[in-house]
């Protein structure tokens, strides 16, 4: 789970911006959280950022965050973080540290469409259903390095740590026997050595092209990445992969910079090796999630809702402000932010397995595993001093099988 946030106390979060005589030194910003994810619930918690500008203000020289966040669907995320371009020289450092525990964590199979979405069994309390359900925990450690090759391109090195923890769905009210978990396990497509979770370490490397006008906030320029990530079976559970993700970012000013029209293009492929079904929903790229569908892939798509081998997915945005002014010494606009998003799994995970438990023939099952996704809405966000964006968006799917509607708080632009 990708934590999302979002200050109902703007005007906190205004004043806790650094006044110019700040901006050579240090600046502490302490922040509750109040918000709201359709896949989580409502959110509270606490979040610190400490910025050390060194008088390159609004870019820093060191930065510290560390997030809380409590979820009422009982998940809950802890966060540290560090980024800096000055502590190798040349080099720029990004270090977490994240926790993760959902005992309700969302899971509706593989390969998206193959099998039918039903509302009436996703937490219904009244009959004790929690049917896309099961107990999850994970701790990823990483640190990640870029530097500069040439102009506007630079590569990128992390390694990363990940131990999942797994049970059956064990919480109150609901019944741990009528799982798509346990129908799972007990047909076999999900395998005994991977139904309590595990270790995995991850290999990433990659380059990176950036001549964006403005990183939070871009209103010209192209993001594009390209990643391999390896994971070898160091901790002999008999899984490994190899992956590529690949995405491009373009953002365009449509006569003036008060209108852009951003988008983008993401795919991720699994080249080899025998991934654990608990690493497959694990999407590469700048805002980590799990799955297409969520807040930062498929809006307003069920989270996690498709999983597979592979994945393509493209995002299209129309940020246009609508309103400038300044508060307490910030430069703020309203933006509003029409969108349209789409995805698919272009590979299905363990199609035979799947077809075996399904009853349909193979073309049937990559024929839904394989069906596009979409949904449309609109977000609305208020860019402060270019750096903190506080934002709500609002999806909708084209296909009901997908959900009924994503709402979510969340801080910065999806991409």
């Amino acid at each position: 789970m990708k934590p999302v946030r979002f200050s109902l106390l703007l005007l906190l979060t205004l004043c806790a911006q650094p006044s110019r005589a700040d901006r050579d030194g240090w600046s502490f910003n302490p922040l509750p959280i109040a918000g709201y994810d359709s896949d989580f619930g409502l959110m509270f918690g606490g979040y610190v950022d400490l910025n050390c500008f060194g008088g390159l203000y609004p870019s820093y020289r060191h930065r510290f965050c560390a997030e809380v966040l409590v979820y009422s669907r009982h998940a809950s995320a802890y966060t540290l973080e560090y980024d800096s371009q000055y502590l190798i020289p040349g080099i720029r450092t990004q270090a977490k540290v994240y926790f993760d525990d959902n005992p309700l964590y969302q899971f509706y199979g593989f390969n998206g469409s193959v099998l039918d979405y039903d509302r009436n069994l996703n937490l219904n309390r009244d009959r004790g259903i929690a049917f896309y359900s099961y107990d999850r925990q994970y701790l990823n450690l990483q640190v990640e390095l870029s530097g500069n090759i040439s102009g506007h391109l630079s590569w990128t090195a992390r390694p990363s740590f990940w131990q999942y923890r797994i049970r059956e769905l064990n919480w109150n009210g609901y019944d741990p026997d009528n799982t798509l978990f346990r129908q799972y396990r007990q047909a076999g497509l999900i395998e005994d050595g991977e139904a309590d979770g595990g270790n995995v370490l991850e290999l990433k490397a990659g380059l990176k092209y950036d001549t964006r006008d403005i990183e939070a906030a871009p209103s010209r320029g192209i993001y594009a990445d390209v990643n391999i990530d390896a994971a070898p079976d160091i901790f002999g559970t008999g899984y490994d992969y190899l992956k590529i993700a690949a995405r491009l970012r373009h953002y365009v000013s449509l006569g003036t910079e008060r209108v852009v029209l951003a988008y983008s293009l993401a795919y991720q492929s699994t080249l080899a090796g025998n991934p654990a079904f608990y690493s497959q929903p694990y999407i590469l790229h700048s805002k980590p999630t799990e799955g297409l569908g969520g807040a930062t892939t498929l809006r307003g798509v069920l989270f996690n809702r498709l999983t597979g081998n592979d994945y393509l997915w493209s995002n299209v945005e129309l940020r246009t402000r609508i309103l400038d002014f300044h508060f307490l010494g910030r430069r703020v606009f309203a933006v509003a932010t029409p969108f349209l998003d789409a995805g698919m799994v272009t590979s299905p995970f363990r199609p035979e397995r799947q077809a075996a438990f399904t009853g349909l023939s193979a073309s049937d099952l990559n024929e839904k595993a394989r069906r596009l996704h979409a949904s449309y809405g609109i977000g609305a966000q208020l860019v402060i001093d270019y750096n903190f964006i506080p934002t709500i968006m609002f999806g909708i799917p084209f296909d009901r099988n997908d959900g009924d509607y994503g709402l979510y708080m969340t801080i910065d632009y999806t991409f």
